[in-house]
């Protein structure tokens, strides 16, 4: 499969803007920036929308060429996927318990409950266990069941052309998502009812679409580089990402405005799907200068699951405010996310040998 390394600087800059949202969210950090570009970590939730589309990419060019070329492709793509994600989560999932939450296993069939449906990936379905057991775990839930939902319709994406398939998924998500401001009306529900609804599966497919259709144009040599088609895919990324942050802010109450929740983040996936072919189709070898920045992709996966069990240790158990606790946090997510890449994540990824250090289809967003 081919390669795409400066997709990795992609995946580092979205596990940093998650960290940093949830530093600020979690700390009640009320005097950091309101105004200009600086104020980006304020939704650096964000992240998670770039994760989606960039998994939309890898996950179904690996599947759409597994199923092309080998006989039991269902089993070794399910394989793969299994070895990369399910190791760490499961490790973070008990260090989570043992170390920052262990009362959640106190409440007799709540417990039952919460353990349960994240064994299962299943706890992103209901808001009282979605993010009850290490915060980010529910986009993991929603990557799972990504997968699952790809074995089934490998075939049909194979086959179709790349504007069916994001005509179909767009038009699915935002269907599902205007359906959800109906049963759960903006300003009147709880918002944490409404952000578990409008995030299940068929609320994100647009973001998953947009990264298939760009590997069907991958697959067929439409994203090789050409400056005409950079230009063209530079130009749409400014214009949706521009639009998107100039709408967001007048109406950062997104949970009170159901045109919001129905279509902004399918604007925003179309800018974050353009930024992802202008990387694609970088046809310079990655030197040792990006080396760093690519480093922090291949370790992101770590990065997004330590990072909650760090700061929320900190939180409880230190006095830090300010930027003293986002940059502790950093220095430690890194260290952990970095010694269980080397030492934990590799071994289930490819037993008895070392990982390939560029992008391929063994990463999973987080």
């Amino acid at each position: 499969m081919q390669r795409y390394p400066y997709i990795d600087i992609l995946r580092g800059i979205a596990a940093l803007l998650v960290i940093w949202y949830h530093v600020i969210e979690n700390s009640g950090w009320t005097t950091f920036a309101y105004k200009g570009f600086s104020r980006l970590p304020r939704i650096g939730w964000l992240g998670v929308d770039l994760f989606l589309v960039i998994s939309g990419f890898v996950i179904a060019k690996a599947a759409i060429e597994a199923h092309a070329t080998k006989a039991n492709w269902q089993g070794y793509f399910a394989e793969r996927r299994v070895r990369r994600i399910l190791p760490l989560y499961l490790a973070t999932l008990v260090c989570y318990v043992a170390m920052v939450n262990p009362d959640v296993l106190n409440h007799e069939w709540d417990s039952f409950d919460h353990v349960a449906s994240h064994l299962f990936l299943i706890h992103n379905l209901w808001p009282f266990t979605s993010g009850s057991i290490n915060g980010p775990n529910w986009s993991v839930a929603l990557e799972a069941q990504f997968y699952m939902l790809i074995v089934l319709v490998t075939p049909w994406l194979a086959r179709t052309t790349w504007w069916r398939v994001l005509l179909t998924w767009v038009t699915i998500a935002v269907a599902w998502r205007y359906m959800t401001t109906l049963v759960w009306v903006p300003g009147l529900s709880d918002v944490n009812d409404q952000r578990v609804a409008a995030t299940q599966l068929p609320g994100t497919l647009d973001q998953f679409g947009f990264g298939i259709a760009l590997a069907k144009l991958a697959i067929s040599g439409h994203l090789k580089f050409t400056p005409r088609r950079f230009a063209v895919a530079l130009v749409i990324a400014l214009l949706g990402l521009n639009a998107a942050w100039f709408i967001f802010w007048p109406r950062a109450n997104y949970w009170y405005y159901p045109a919001m929740i129905s279509l902004w983040r399918t604007l925003l996936s179309a800018g974050f799907a353009a930024l992802l072919a202008c990387v694609v189709m970088i046809p310079w070898k990655a030197g040792w200068f990006s080396w760093p920045f690519r480093y922090v992709g291949q370790i992101s996966y770590g990065l997004y699951l330590w990072h909650i069990p760090v700061l929320m240790t900190l939180l409880e158990r230190t006095p830090w405010k300010g930027y003293t606790l986002p940059c502790v946090t950093l220095v430690l997510t890194f260290i952990l996310a970095a010694l269980s890449w080397h030492g934990f994540e590799q071994l289930w990824m490819n037993p008895g040998k070392r990982a390939a250090p560029a992008a391929t289809e063994r990463d999973s967003p987080g």
